[in-house]
């Protein structure tokens, strides 16, 4: 059994990571052989073979079975046993056949032959058991833990064959082995938590290797020539830290980068003579503002339909997104197993004040819903490095003003506040493809505590159905499983959904190998990062 039908795009969320390198000040990492002006010719010049890429964030940690990674150089450094193609198919990569045992619960994973790591040593079966036991020991850090719980034991049958046996069917584990592997034969015996590996010498298996990483600044990746699918067109790629989204278009219009994700607004500062062509990318990324159940207000569903009603969905599209999205109603609404029409209220004010008059709320003299003495008002919580989610936080609060819902929107630094902790959230979310990797995580409630349940959203239906969900490999009947999931979610929400995104990048002429495919939250567009080239400027 070569693929399973539907599987998540997403990211490939990624890590990024630094090898051979010896540290020349405190923020700084960089590998012995290489000149501090190696980084400003590249980035003057543009030379031929070099791409510079803008990152709004850096990584948390250098390793992709840490977790917190970024979406753009695992997927260069490391590699996993399968991957997703331009349909978000889940087919192999380190991985050259697999076998699913009929009970679902036994893969038989065959590996190619002759890949090496970049150290030049073999990899083999020994690298997966070692990379799976790793995660699941817990004494180390990995985020990731929860995504292998399943997993009962890890058997090598031969030196490229590898057995992996669960407790119970899995539908998304090929997908959640898109994850990049890390080597034995060095991390083997060392403290995964703090060695070096983490955050100055990565080893993988992947088209490029580091060569240098100035924290805050950039990463350099150089071209791994014996990458086992061939060499990389490139010979080396650039990732320029930069927050600012602003600052971010300036060098893109000056030819100091070559590749950004853009605001839509920002597109009418592109001109015809700045040499930038614009992709325009349909994805499954969405953006809700989150309610938090701990928050007594926000534990009676007719208040949350309340807000469900006020939203007027295609006006966020136009005025925040200036047209660039969709308006969302539910979660997997790009998915194949999604209902062809999702029923949420949207833009009804008069069942919005029906609701609330019904849980015992009624106007007040200056247009605000009051009970007992006590306004209906929470603050929205939006992050300030985020001008799209600002944009909607701002236009959402004022469309819940005319139900009488008070929602003052409060800009933040990320660092400042724990998603847990605030009463409601813009929160970005949503993977095409294995619809469990999409709900499982943010939904169950035993995940509300210690993982991605930020909202701490409880519902018996909702956590059976995800179990259904995940335990189902027949198609049809994963299908009906998760549109009865939809109708629940939307029906008693966690979230109120807001709009799904359209990505927008601006990408300069000389920078060619952008493939379009449906998006995820996360998803690089450098995802064939092997199949780009540059021209040399003029």
């Amino acid at each position: 059994m070569k693929q399973l039908s539907i599987i998540i795009l997403a990211f490939s969320v990624i890590s990024l990571i630094a090898c051979d390198i010896q540290n020349t000040s405190q923020n700084s990492t960089e590998s012995p052989n290489v000149s501090s002006n190696d980084y400003e010719k590249s980035n003057k010049y543009q030379s031929q073979g070099t791409l510079i890429v803008a990152r709004a964030s850096e990584p948390e940690w250098l390793n992709p079975v840490a977790g917190h990674q970024h979406a753009d150089s695992d997927i260069a450094i490391f590699r996993g046993l399968f991957k997703r193609d331009r349909n978000n198919i889940i087919v192999g990569d380190m991985a050259d056949d697999w076998q699913i045992d009929q009970d679902g619960r036994t893969y038989t994973i065959s590996l190619r032959p002759n890949i090496r790591w970049h150290d030049g040593a073999p990899f083999t079966a020994e690298d997966v058991q070692f990379t799976l036991e790793t995660i699941l020991n817990p004494k180390n850090h990995s985020n990731k833990r929860k995504d292998f719980l399943y997993i009962e034991s890890i058997e090598i049958v031969d030196p490229l064959t590898v057995r992996i046996n669960l407790t119970k069917p899995l539908s998304s584990l090929l997908s959640k082995l898109t994850l990049g592997l890390i080597p034995k034969h060095v991390l083997d015996g060392k403290d995964f938590n703090t060695d070096e590996f983490n955050n100055a010498r990565p080893v993988g298996t992947g088209p490029f290797k580091l060569k240098e990483y100035r924290r805050g600044e950039y990463l350099i990746l150089e071209a791994n020539k014996d990458f086992y699918d061939g060499a990389p067109k490139l010979q080396r790629v650039i990732y320029k830290f930069l927050p600012d989204p602003n600052v971010r278009l300036l060098q893109l219009k000056k030819g100091e980068i070559d590749v950004a994700r853009l605001n839509p607004k920002q597109l009418a500062a592109i001109k015809p003579e700045d040499g930038i062509r614009t992709e325009v990318v349909d994805t499954a990324d969405y953006l809700v503002m989150m309610f938090n159940f701990r928050e007594k207000l926000f534990q009676d569903v007719r208040i949350r339909r309340a807000i469900q009603c006020a939203t007027d969905r295609n006006a966020l599209v136009q005025g925040a997104l200036m047209g660039y999205g969709y308006p969302a109603h539910g979660p997997l609404q790009f998915n194949t197993v999604s209902k062809p029409e999702l029923g949420s209220c949207n833009n009804n004010l008069e069942l919005s004040r029906t609701l609330l008059a019904d849980a015992g709320w009624e106007i007040g003299q200056d247009g605000l819903m009051q009970k007992n003495g006590q306004k209906m008002s929470f603050p929205i919580f939006v992050m300030a490095n985020d001008p799209i989610r600002q944009d909607l936080a701002v236009l959402l609060s004022q469309q819940l003003r005319k139900a009488g819902i008070d929602a003052p929107v409060q800009v933040r630094d990320y660092s400042t506040f724990k998603i847990k902790q605030v009463p409601a959230f813009i929160l970005g979310g949503g993977l095409p493809g294995e619809p469990d990797e999409d709900v499982y995580p943010y939904f169950l409630s035993s995940n509300a505590k210690h993982g991605s349940n930020f909202s701490g959203y409880n519902n018996p239906e909702v956590d059976k159905l995800l179990e259904q969900g995940r335990a189902t490999l027949n198609a049809q009947e994963q299908q009906t499983i998760y549109q009865k999931l939809q109708t629940e979610l939307i029906k008693n929400p966690p979230y109120n959904y807001l709009v799904y995104l359209k990505h927008v990048y601006g990408v300069r002429d000389r920078a060619n190998g952008f493939a379009h495919k449906v998006f995820g939250h996360g998803t690089s567009p450098l995802w064939n990062i092997e199949q780009w080239s540059v021209t040399q400027n003029p």
